[in-house]
């Protein structure tokens, strides 16, 4: 999905012009450059809703805002280092599978806890 800026607008209505023109100068949403202008695919769209939230519902205030962007961003890339590690377990022979659930057992990591 490629959204213009008039699209983006409609989809994430508590948006401002003002608002997606200050937090794209801010780096807080970085859209692709098409040739009319900057495309907001579904990321930027989640984004852009979740800045809305902290901004508007929450009143986070500005300078903290990067802060919790950069969290949020460190979560999401070891979210995915720990499936790239479950994919790579996974193909592993099944040797090694139990012997690594037996240890995150002992280590208290088990399913559901």
């Amino acid at each position: 999905m490629r959204l213009t800026e008039t699209m983006v607008l409609r989809e994430v209505r508590r948006l401002s012009s003002r608002d997606l023109q200050i937090w794209v100068e801010a780096g807080w949403v970085c859209p692709a450059m098409g040739e009319s202008g900057p495309v907001f695919d579904e990321i930027d769209v989640a984004r852009l809703r979740l800045l809305c939230d902290l901004r508007k519902e929450m009143a986070l205030p500005a300078d903290t805002v990067p802060v919790v962007l950069g969290l949020i961003d460190q979560l999401h890339e070891t979210r995915r280092h720990l499936h790239a590690m479950i994919d790579a377990l996974a193909d592993q022979p099944e040797e090694v599978r139990r012997a690594m659930a037996a240890r995150l057992r002992a280590q208290g990591l088990r399913k559901g806890e």
